[in-house]
């Protein structure tokens, strides 16, 4: 609906002033939306820790399924969320609508308290494409910095191991940052699973039993090396012997009657290792090798075939269905696994209408978080929350009533704000922009700092 009533006669000046003004309160309202977003982010709104009921990956996530956002959209929202509050000189101009989104988006890629007040009168006296552009050329300068510190780093990266006096080993080095990381991830998840299988054996014992060794976190991360070296040596061993392939499965044993009902008495447990959770095994079921093996009556034992529960053809099936993404409401991610929806432990058909590819995040939540698939009539799935209520694939958004322009004044403009055709305006008058020297400032700001 035209907002102009063509019975009046309104110049078009005033049109243009009426355009600046909303852009201008649409500006600061972004700032307010922007605020909510950070503070949903840093609550965990969205969030799944502990399986908690939203069940999205990220607040990206959250935000392109509640409202409708581009997924891509959505993670600049919530990156320029998180960069705001540590910016007040930028936030202060944002919610009075003096810059624009779009500026502000540019800036918070590069900003930071000690180049704040530069970049926020380039974002003031520029427009939007300047200040992407002057961004740019920060960045590809910077990037030149960045490199030559990195071929710094690559000349000086080095490790040493040697046998000292008393038989232990002294490691020592200085890795690259990339090599770091990849070798902190790896201790990190050994060390997640050495912390596991401690706290069950720190659990009261009989008294016959030899008190548990407490560890020093020291300690705990020189057992997860010794992990990270056993698994970089069984993936060489496979490697080298295909025939032996099995001696490096990661082997879970379970019970039929454990598959069939999580309450169920049975064997459930890592082959020489810690028992598992019955759902857990259930979720393995659906998408793993399963070998089945019978016990006669008098302890005898009739191995099975070893077959995929999911074939080859039927995954090329399920790709051509549903595509490469998790089917749960706004997952962009790849479906890596393959659920039954009617378990495979309860006798669910491995078909392609009893199938749906998922995230490992979401298979988790729909067995051990409790979530629950349900395939619907015409062909389609939906997703249950544990206590019963769907995700909706697209949830509508509240219908507006009412003069929406007076709606932001009201409820998330501050008392007293002011928005003015000029509010927004550049001071930038049409004379020749020196990047380099505005380049040149920041790289000097970035040096003392």
């Amino acid at each position: 609906m035209n907002p102009i009533n063509p019975a009046q006669e309104i110049s078009l000046a005033s049109i243009e002033d009426e355009i600046a003004t909303l852009s201008a309160t649409i500006q600061a309202a972004t700032f307010q939306l922007l605020g909510l977003i950070g503070e949903l982010d840093r609550r965990g709104g969205w969030g799944t820790d502990a399986l908690a009921p939203s069940g999205f990956r990220s607040a990206a996530h959250w935000l392109s399924w509640r409202v409708g956002l581009d997924l891509g959209a959505a993670r600049q929202y919530v990156r320029v969320a998180r960069a705001l509050p540590d910016l007040p000189l930028i936030s202060e101009a944002f919610s009075r609508g003096e810059v624009s989104y779009s500026k502000v988006r540019a800036i918070t890629r590069i900003a930071d308290p000690d180049n704040e007040e530069t970049l926020l009168g380039w974002a003031l006296a520029g427009t939007a494409s300047q200040v992407e552009r002057l961004v740019r050329t920060y960045r590809r300068a910077n990037r030149l910095a960045e490199n030559e510190h990195a071929l710094a780093q690559e000349a000086s990266r080095r490790l040493t191991c040697y046998f000292d006096d008393d038989g232990m080993l002294v490691v020592n080095g200085r890795l690259s940052p990339e090599q770091g990381a990849l070798l902190m991830k790896a201790l990190e998840v050994s060390r997640d699973e050495l912390t596991a299988q401690l706290r069950v054996s720190a659990e009261p014992s009989p008294a016959s039993d030899p008190a548990p060794m407490k560890q020093d976190g020291g300690q705990l991360l020189a057992d997860a090396l010794e992990r990270v070296a056993e698994r970089a040596l069984t993936a060489a061993a496979a490697e080298a012997s295909p025939a032996a392939a099995d001696r490096f499965l990661v082997v879970v044993h379970v019970d039929a009657e454990v598959l069939a009902d999580p309450d169920a008495d049975g064997r459930c447990e890592l082959q020489d290792g810690p028992v598992l959770s019955a759902e857990t095994a259930r979720r393995l079921a659906c998408d793993a090798t399963v070998c089945e093996m019978r016990h006669g009556p008098n302890g005898e034992l009739e191995p099975g075939r070893k077959t995929r529960a999911v074939s080859a053809a039927l995954r090329r099936a399920l790709l051509a269905r549903d595509g490469t993404r998790c089917a749960f409401p706004g997952c962009g991610c790849r479906a890596r696994d393959a659920h039954h929806v009617v378990p495979w432990g309860e006798e669910g058909p491995t078909l392609l209408p009893n199938l749906l590819g998922v995230c490992k995040l979401h298979h988790v939540l729909v067995h051990e978080g409790g979530w629950r698939v349900e395939a619907m009539p015409n062909g389609r799935f939906r997703f249950l929350r544990p206590d019963g209520t769907e995700v909706l694939s697209a949830p509508p958004l509240p219908a507006m009533t009412y003069d929406p322009v007076v709606a932001l004044h009201k409820q998330w403009m501050p008392p007293g704000a002011a928005f003015t055709p000029e509010s927004g305006l550049p001071t930038w008058q049409g004379e020749t922009v020196d990047y380099e020297w505005a380049t040149q400032e920041l790289l000097w700001r970035a040096e003392q700092r």
